[in-house]
């Protein structure tokens, strides 16, 4: 609208003309219009054009399907053409209205271009448009840092080079034991392969499941309500993935080959010594737990670590002897993963038939957990990149209309003396103190919503100040090579011309 109404208003001799000729108000306001309305209805053809080349682009950026046949409805339509005919209307009717009352000798005068009122609406135009692209800005710079913290965190695990193979889901008749155990032997055998461990959870996964009735000697009323996160694992669980031990040992061999119901033996993290009303690790592990009727020693304690993705706080878990093959971690040496895994998958074939051979990297299954904010950075850097674009149409649709408006007043000064850098000066203050502006309305406006967005992360990052000098800086910095290119322009004129110009 900033644009097509600057562009507009240097008509104002046609429009003198006009009505010196005989023009009446109707007259001009439906030229305007009609004109306003060819305009965005050529836009709205070329955008419908856009978005079916961009389709299959705008598919891949969100991750889903999206049918361009959704637009053929016809709500859809309906809402297009609404918005193409409020468009036009708003686009268009500010500038036929003020034309179409301007007198024709104030308008051949070029007295038009001094109407405060149009001067404020262009500056206001500017200061929303570069208020909004700074708030994308700003959210963009947000986002990716958010998701780069999470990306970088130390989860206290090591996930480096970790396969993950998932046990097999068919064939479990009474030779499974033997062929689970052949497979382990296997796996233990390749050259390439430096460590494994079966267990019933991996970090990166949900746990088994969650339970409550956890109590202790001292433990408060109320107490078995807190609930834990359950993982059932083996006794190599701990050394694949790194994890120290803050107090006790670890589950052996013959541990995790006992019967469900006959264990009595559970490790706990630093959360769930915490949870259970503990006063250090070692207490822990000198006291028994109570799980509904039944007694068990706490054997060691384990430092936290992110069991799942940054978005949720570290749970207090109860960890549980089991040998399970629902999962096979295995550490494997650097290089030629590929072959590798077709090695492991032969393995697996030979001693699971007809089950699938499924796995994932343990360090690419937790990335995938920040998918989402991928794609929101993604779609948020596209959308300042618009919206910068736009704002840029504007603030060049003004300097233009400025700098015409003050070719004398250019011309003047040059006669006197006045430099290029002067020059420039003179006209992009003015502009540089609209973008202000809009920083100063996009700033607390964009860091109470980006601090809101925060607040969905158990971790997360804090604003910066820093964040905001970026912002500011990379919005002035566009405002003034869009600006520039108009004042060194304007700089450029031969005063003569100038002067001969009025």
């Amino acid at each position: 609208m900033n644009l097509s109404t600057a562009n507009a208003l240097k008509r104002a001799n046609e429009v003198g003309v006009r009505k010196a000729i005989g023009a009446t108000q109707s007259n001009l306001v439906g030229q305007f219009l009609g004109e306003s309305l060819l305009t965005n209805t050529l836009g709205f053809v070329l955008a419908s054009v856009l978005v079916s080349i961009l389709q299959p682009f705008f598919v891949d950026l969100i991750g889903k399907e999206v049918s361009f046949q959704v637009l053929a409805k016809t709500p859809v339509w309906l809402y297009g053409l609404g918005l193409l005919l409020v468009g036009s209307l708003l686009s268009g009717f500010y500038t036929a209205w003020v034309l179409s009352n301007f007198k024709p000798i104030e308008t051949l005068k070029g007295k038009v271009s001094n109407n405060a009122k149009g001067i404020w609406l262009r500056k206001g135009l500017v200061v929303g448009q570069f208020a909004i692209s700074t708030c994308l800005i700003l959210a963009t710079i947000v986002i990716y840092s958010q998701l780069r913290y999470m990306q970088n965190k130390d989860l206290g695990i090591n996930t480096e080079q970790v396969l993950v193979v998932q046990g097999p889901e068919i064939g479990k008749d009474s030779t499974f034991r033997t062929r689970s155990s052949a497979f382990a032997n296997a796996i233990d055998q390749q050259s390439f392969v430096q460590d494994y461990a079966t267990s019933n959870s991996v970090p990166s996964r949900s746990y088994n499941f969650r339970t409550a009735g956890f109590t202790q000697p001292g433990s408060k009323p109320k107490d078995e309500l807190q609930s834990y996160a359950f993982a059932i694992i083996g006794d190599r669980y701990l050394k694949i993935y790194d994890i120290e031990l803050k107090a006790g040992r670890n589950f052996t061999a013959a541990e995790v080959n006992v019967a469900w119901n006959n264990n009595s033996k559970v490790l706990l993290n630093e959360k769930a010594v915490a949870a259970l009303g503990f006063n250090s690790p070692e207490e822990a592990v000198r006291t028994k737990v109570k799980w509904d009727e039944r007694y068990l020693d706490v054997i060691g304690v384990v430092e936290d670590y992110h069991h799942t993705s940054l978005q949720n706080e570290i749970d207090p878990i109860i960890f549980y002897p089991q040998n399970s093959a629902v999962y096979y971690s295995i550490r494997l040496t650097p290089q030629n993963m590929n072959d590798k895994v077709a090695s492991l998958e032969k393995l697996f074939k030979a001693s699971f038939p007809g089950n699938p051979f499924e796995y994932f990297f343990m360090d690419e299954s937790y990335q995938k957990a920040y998918y989402n904010e991928q794609q929101y950075g993604n779609l948020f850097t596209i959308a300042a990149l618009l919206a910068i674009f736009i704002a840029c149409l504007g603030l060049f649709g003004l300097a233009t209309f400025t700098v015409e408006a003050r070719t004398k007043e250019i011309g003047v000064r040059k006669v006197l003396g006045a430099s290029m850098s002067s020059i420039v000066t003179l006209l992009s203050k003015d502009f540089l103190l609209l973008v202000g502006i809009a920083i100063l309305i996009a700033s607390p406006l964009a860091a109470y919503l980006l601090h809101q967005w925060l607040q969905d992360f158990a971790y997360r990052i804090e604003i910066e100040w820093w964040v905001f000098a970026i912002g500011a800086l990379v919005a002035v910095s566009i405002a003034f090579v869009t600006v520039g290119y108009q004042s060194i322009k304007a700089g450029l004129m031969n005063p003569v011309d100038s002067l001969r110009s009025e």
